[in-house]
């Protein structure tokens, strides 16, 4: 199963009202934390928490990692563009050593 597909989980609520487990393999939570500091150096000004975060399983040697925004009145987030907490960051991280491969801000 793909991050995510847990990553959806989180913000399907669980049974008692709270939020859900997600749960990554150690290789992408390596790319997660090597993402989080390019997210911060390109977007000072966004609050990680108004975003969802996406690890793609690695493809060609890279994790790819979304920071989608989430839309102003807080309802579903839609892939691309940018809303009042900031724009779509793809980062993508070398699966062999954790290094930076190259970032995009979505169209």
């Amino acid at each position: 199963m793909s991050t995510l597909a847990f990553a959806s989980l989180a913000h399907a609520g669980a049974p008692g009202g709270g939020p859900t487990e997600v749960v990554l393999d150690g290789a992408r939570a390596a790319a997660l934390a090597a993402a989080i500091p390019v997210f911060r150096d390109k977007q000072p000004e966004a609050d990680l928490t108004k975003f969802r975060v996406h690890v793609h399983p690695a493809d060609q040697g890279t994790f790819q990692v979304v920071f989608e925004p989430q839309q102003a009145d807080e309802g579903a987030p839609t892939l691309g563009g940018r809303t009042v907490h900031g724009r779509e960051l793809n980062v993508w991280i070398n699966a062999a050593d954790n290094s930076l491969d190259r970032i995009a801000f979505a169209r």
